[in-house]
């Protein structure tokens, strides 16, 4: 009966331009792996690309999420046996790695850079080029060497309650927890739960 679901829901899910970023090489997917109806691969017209492969899902995962590229350098790796919710957001212009048997719930967003300068001209002439350029192709002209970028890493075991929000350059500890509507700004320890804004340690859990 889950084979018949799974295989239905993939069916469902991958229309004619799934499948085309599939043969494209920017998407690679293990056959046992379960893509939900609300999935979103958004590579937001950027068509230059860097590297293959720029989201790899590894085998038993049930995947709801969105997936966005604001630029060709981005990538997101999914490990086995890994849920997240529909409604979360992972955004990436450098890199995010998911562990093995990572539970993430639904309106978490994973966000490796700072998306603008922490210098107000910068951000003037983000909305300028935005006008000068339209939607769909302002973000090719953004000068990004001034937007800081660092790798997200969430390691295996750890479970991130809905609505978190995890910043750039954070890497979570193997079997950690995050508590719901947590903002993480810094690295969290293995085998601890912490909750807040900015998410602070609880108290420490078995991993027994």
């Amino acid at each position: 009966m889950f084979t018949r679901i799974k295989n239905y829901i993939r069916m469902i899910r991958f229309d004619k331009r799934k499948n085309q970023l599939i043969k494209m090489g920017l998407i690679a997917i293990d056959k046992n792996a379960v893509i939900l109806p609300s999935v979103n691969f958004d590579f937001r017209e950027i068509v230059e690309m860097n590297r293959n492969t720029k989201v790899n899902i590894s085998e038993y995962s049930v995947i709801g999420c969105d997936f966005i590229f604001e630029t060709k350098d981005g990538y997101i790796s999914i490990g086995k046996r890994t849920f997240i919710n529909s409604g979360t957001s992972i955004i990436s212009r450098n890199e995010i790695v998911i562990g093995d048997d990572v539970t993430i719930a639904w309106n978490c967003t994973l966000y490796d850079h700072n998306a603008h300068s922490i210098d107000w001209r910068e951000r003037k002439k983000d909305l300028l080029d935005l006008f000068k350029y339209g939607q769909s192709n302002y973000m090719k002209h953004k000068n990004w060497s001034v937007v800081k970028s660092r790798p997200i890493v969430i390691k295996d075991k750890v479970w991130i309650g809905f609505g978190c929000t995890i910043l750039n350059g954070v890497t979570i500890g193997e079997g950690a927890i995050i508590g719901a509507n947590s903002v993480v700004r810094e690295d969290v320890k293995p085998w601890t739960i912490v909750a807040g804004n900015p998410a602070k340690e609880i108290r420490s859990i078995s991993h027994e």
